[in-house]
């Protein structure tokens, strides 16, 4: 097979194509309009062909919409009996290009290197391929130019297409040989001495025929001990990989359960972290309003502290007054001094205790925000955990 893969970019219908071939005949079938004859004369467009069937310029078969179309036919230069094809590239796959541009510049590729026309004729010969041969490739209505061909070159361009052109030339100038030398009397011995050798070399032949024959027997038995072989290599392949499989599906079952205990923690976590965050929340109005209450009461205490100085002031002040005046206002401020002092004491030891309560409601504040934060970095190593079992599930749905 000459052709491996046929790759189509930008090309009539296709955006992107790649047509592997297989040794033998290969058959591309579809409906009209679904791009065969586009792989057609994609292959004459590689090989150099100037007749393009459908359009009078190569430009024309560049995708619509695009500035440049590519054709690459990856050639088989692997070796046969030996040799290479082309013995000076030194590997099995040669990529031909054919290059085209809106702009009606086109090009030949040689394994991504610019080549002229030339070059591929020569590269195409050394695969025994003549482009110009209608035979070749046989577009849509080149049936009928075949047709009216006189017979003479109907067999030149079969004998072209199947490589018989050099034996054809080979035995012309054998005939030509023979003409003159039956045209000459003292030519005969010399002709029958050639005769006798043409003998031997066929006996010659026949021999090697015969022990070819045997040799294709023995590779005929040995192809289907490689088939053999080839079966029990790929039942062994076909066993591994279904161990694999159930290795992965019971790998994918471990990490749901996981998943699902995981997502459940999380779950949890995040039910007690709201109900923290909720007594949190609620333990801090607690302490706002204690220390409402307690601001009250230092208010309540320095006021009453105040109208108490001032009282004490005021008797003071009045104490040069007569004994007669000074005897009813102390009688009538005495007790009013006495409830101001009980107001003072009983504000002091309300404050204490509203103090004493905020210093055990600090504490308690400070353990649920610990708490809090134990359970968010519960919750963020459970959800990094989380991720990572998800990631292991998809990467083993993917294997598998």
């Amino acid at each position: 097979m000459l052709i491996r893969e046929i790759i189509l970019e930008s090309f009539m219908s296709y955006d992107y194509a790649r047509i592997p071939l297989k040794p033998g005949v290969n058959i591309i079938c579809g409906p009209n309009g679904s791009g065969k004859s586009s792989i057609l004369l994609g292959i004459s467009v590689a090989l150099g062909q100037s007749y393009t069937e459908r359009s009078k310029r190569l430009s024309d078969l560049i995708r619509w919409g695009r500035e440049m179309g590519r054709v690459t036919l990856v050639l088989d230069n692997s070796r046969r009996g030996g040799r290479r094809p082309v013995p000076k590239i030194k590997k099995d796959e040669i990529l031909l290009t054919r290059v085209l541009r809106r702009d009606g510049r086109y090009w030949f590729e040689l394994d991504n290197r610019p080549v002229n026309r030339s070059d591929v004729l020569r590269l195409l010969s050394r695969f025994g391929v003549d482009p110009d041969n209608m035979l070749i490739i046989m577009h849509q209505n080149m049936a009928e130019q075949f047709i009216v061909l006189p017979p003479q070159e109907k067999l030149k361009m079969v004998e072209a297409a199947v490589g018989l052109e050099p034996y054809r030339r080979h035995v012309l100038e054998a005939k030509r040989k023979l003409s003159r030398i039956m045209s000459q009397e003292e030519s005969i011995n010399k002709l029958l001495e050639s005769a006798e050798q043409t003998l031997n070399y066929w006996r010659e032949q026949y021999d090697r025929y015969q022990q070819k024959k045997q040799l294709l027997m023995k590779r005929r038995f040995l192809e289907r001990e490689l088939a053999w072989a080839k079966v029990a290599r790929k039942e062994e392949a076909i066993n591994e990989l279904e161990a694999e499989i159930r290795r992965l599906r019971y790998t994918i079952e471990e990490i749901d359960g996981k998943v699902a205990s995981s997502e459940s923690r999380v779950k949890s976590l995040q039910e007690t972290l709201q109900l923290k965050r909720s007594a949190l929340r609620e333990t801090f109005e607690e302490r706002v309003r204690i220390e409402g209450e307690k601001a009250r009461q230092e208010a309540r205490a320095s006021l009453a502290k105040e109208i108490l100085d001032d009282l004490n002031r005021l008797i003071t002040e009045r104490g040069d007054a007569s004994k007669i005046l000074r005897e009813p206002v102390t009688s009538f401020l005495t007790p009013r001094i006495e409830n101001l002092k009980a107001v003072i004491d009983l504000s002091a030891s309300r404050a204490a205790e509203l103090t004493s309560r905020i210093d055990g409601i600090q504490r308690r504040l400070e353990s649920l925000n610990r708490e809090v934060d134990g359970l968010s970095e519960k919750i963020l190593e459970e959800r990094v955990n989380l991720a990572l079992l998800r990631y292991r599930r998809e990467d083993a749905a993917r294997s598998l």
